[in-house]
């Protein structure tokens, strides 16, 4: 089977992660639109389409839906199958877009059976043996599989993947961790940062909360300078929070980025740079608060980090 599907998605990642759905199923072409403008532009050179995958968010709805209509109106493209995949908060879109003849409507984030099984319903193609694993539960995907996984992802694509790391201050002067005075005051500022880590972040992005209290968010498709934007995002909405108990970030929290493959190819050794990376950042504080007359000091404290 060679046949040619449409992926309309704005977010490269989101197109790669769908590509993976067909890899089960046969050898497909894909024509890759990110925006309608391009739509508008290559519809009538379409060849002959099997299927058309799109994301009603193009990325804002007005976009989508105007492209669902062009490819409705087309003549090439009038009787091609469609399968919607959008965020959830695209839910009541579901009945609108009836009116197109879609033939199925996913809401993100999905499993990518899911997606293969409404493939193969739709061009009818039956499902060889595969021995099935989704009632195993007993073995859970670990954080490094997870993360290995979209290394994978990363790598096939050619493209970066970026780690941020929000852990708590130990020893910032006016940290929340030496406030004495509202034993709940750190569990309430962790909980602001958590939250608005997950309000901030991409629909592509994930974090992980560790038990000791540090934040991870994985960035796919993410080079150093996006992860710094992002980041620099979760400062302020952070901030902004915390001025309701006269605190701010910085005397809260450490935060740095790590990239893949820049600063590592594997999770481990991300982790590994970013801990070197909170290590001087710890340094330079300490180094900065003491007087010119203990620098031998802060000297044999820096070389007992290295170590």
């Amino acid at each position: 089977m060679n046949d040619t599907v449409l992926l309309v998605e704005y977010s490269e990642y989101e197109r790669e992660k769908t590509k993976i759905a067909f890899d089960n199923i046969g050898v497909y072409n894909f024509i890759e639109v990110d925006n309608i403008v391009k739509l508008q532009e290559a519809i009538s050179a379409f060849p002959p389409l099997t299927l058309i995958v799109m994301d009603i968010s193009f990325p804002i709805e007005r976009d989508g839906l105007a492209a669902l209509s062009l490819l409705r109106k087309d003549s090439s493209t009038v009787d091609v199958p469609i399968i919607i995949i959008t965020k959830p908060d695209n839910i009541n879109h579901r009945h609108s877009v009836q009116k197109f003849g879609v033939q199925d409507f996913i809401v993100k984030p999905y499993k990518t059976k899911r997606l293969e099984n409404s493939i193969r319903s739709i061009l009818n193609i039956p499902q060889s043996f595969r021995y099935e694993l989704d009632s195993a539960n007993v073995i859970t995907m670990s954080i490094e599989d997870y993360v290995a996984k979209e290394f994978k992802l990363a790598s096939r694509a050619n493209k970066s993947l970026s780690i941020i790391l929000i852990t708590p201050s130990v020893s910032k002067k006016k940290g929340v961790s030496e406030n004495e005075t509202a034993p709940n005051l750190r569990e309430k500022v962790y909980a602001i940062a958590t939250e608005k880590v997950r309000l901030i972040s991409r629909t592509t992005d994930t974090a992980l909360l560790n038990d000791n209290k540090d934040i991870l968010v994985i960035l796919p498709f993410t080079d150093t300078t996006g992860a710094q934007r992002v980041l620099e995002k979760f400062k302020i909405g952070i901030d902004k929070e915390l001025g309701d108990f006269n605190i701010k970030y910085d005397d809260c929290f450490y935060s740095v980025s790590v990239t893949f493959p820049n600063d590592g190819r594997t999770f481990q050794s991300l982790m590994e740079k970013a801990m070197k990376k909170l290590e001087d950042k710890v340094m330079l504080e300490k180094l900065t608060s003491i007087g010119t007359g203990t620098i031998d000091n802060a000297r044999k404290i820096y070389e007992k980090f290295k170590n």
